[in-house]
């Protein structure tokens, strides 16, 4: 019997209703379902045939299975041996956008059944941010070991803001985007056109499950001095995209964070937040990430925060958010 995505799993994430499944390509989009039973398969399809996307699969309290999917393998048994009770199952993309998008095709549960899924969380939070924000390299061993299967979204502090605040992310990360200009000074594809004119219009018209944030956070900027730029350049369209998301989402707590690669773009960010405070929007706040240090904060690829670098950022802006919005509550696991 075909599974119904519809309305036997919780969704995280943007996803679209497809002929014979439902697809996914933004960073940390996951479904959860429960069942019982001893067995679980999942069928997943690799839509753009490119072997680069990485999932984690989480089964009650038991370690998480990551594995890659093939573009020539759609079948993936996550489980055959456990106790004939009640579970719980979440499959997460671990890879951003860049590294491909997958459809969940159909879930089996052998000689077993589904039950209802689980209760959507209390909060919704939006994360919009270049690499830094999709984990790119934090699981990396060594400098330059920086492939798709190096990055998990799960461990970046855009996912872990949302373990700590029992809060539904969705994830709007792409590596080497910035506001103004990408990195190395290209213009196309930059992250500001990207939200507003891609995934914006996708949430409204596509996207199967409606998204209100209360809380929206922007770690844009290290892209954008990479390459020579006049910081005018970078506060005006960052002041677009502060225009954009304010009407869009007019009760929101928006959160303009910078780092921890750089601190370049920091003084004109913090100036920036102070003009539109001053205009009257005081809903808007500025928050810097210490820079790295080294060794003491880890090393992940390519200059690229560590696991434990990303769990420092991710309980400072935890609390930051906490500080701000007294309906949520901070829960470090």
């Amino acid at each position: 019997m075909k599974f119904d995505f519809l309305t036997m799993s919780l969704r995280h994430g943007l996803f679209h209703q497809e002929q014979d499944g439902i697809s996914c390509f933004l960073p940390g989009s996951a479904i959860s379902v429960c069942f019982q039973g001893r067995e679980i398969t999942v069928e997943i399809e690799d839509m753009s045939i490119n072997g680069k996307s990485w999932i984690n699969a989480y089964i009650d309290d038991l370690p998480v299975r990551v594995f890659r999917i093939d573009p020539e393998n759609k079948i993936y048994q996550l489980a055959d041996d456990l106790d004939d009770t009640p579970h719980t199952l979440t499959l997460q993309k671990r890879t951003e956008a860049g590294f491909g998008t997958i459809k969940f095709v159909n879930l089996t549960a052998e000689n077993g059944h589904f039950t209802t899924p689980p209760s959507p969380l209390p909060h919704q939070i939006m994360v919009i941010g270049d690499s830094i924000t999709c984990g790119y390299g934090n699981e990396a061993h060594i400098p330059c070991d920086c492939d798709a299967s190096r990055e998990n979204n799960a461990l970046a502090y855009s996912s872990l803001i949302g373990q700590f605040l029992n809060s539904e992310t969705l994830i709007v990360g792409a590596s080497g985007t910035g506001c103004y200009q990408n990195f190395g000074g290209f213009k196309e594809g930059r992250m500001s056109d990207y939200f507003m004119n891609i995934i914006c219009p996708d949430l409204d018209q596509k996207a199967m499950d409606k998204f209100l944030p209360e809380v929206i956070v922007i770690n844009l900027g290290t892209n954008d001095w990479s390459a020579p730029i006049d910081p005018t350049d970078y506060t005006n369209r960052y002041h677009e995209m502060i225009d954009f998301i304010r009407l869009r989402y007019p009760s929101a707590e928006l959160f303009c964070v910078i780092g921890p690669m750089t601190d370049g773009p920091s003084k004109h960010l913090e100036a920036l937040v102070k003009t539109v405070n001053e205009a009257g929007d005081t809903h808007v706040h500025f928050m810097e990430f210490p820079l790295i240090k080294r060794p003491e904060d880890g090393m992940g690829g390519s200059g690229h925060p560590s696991i434990k670098k990303h769990r420092q950022m991710a309980v400072q802006l935890s609390e930051k958010i906490c500080q701000v919005c007294k309906d949520f509550t901070l829960t470090i696991s």
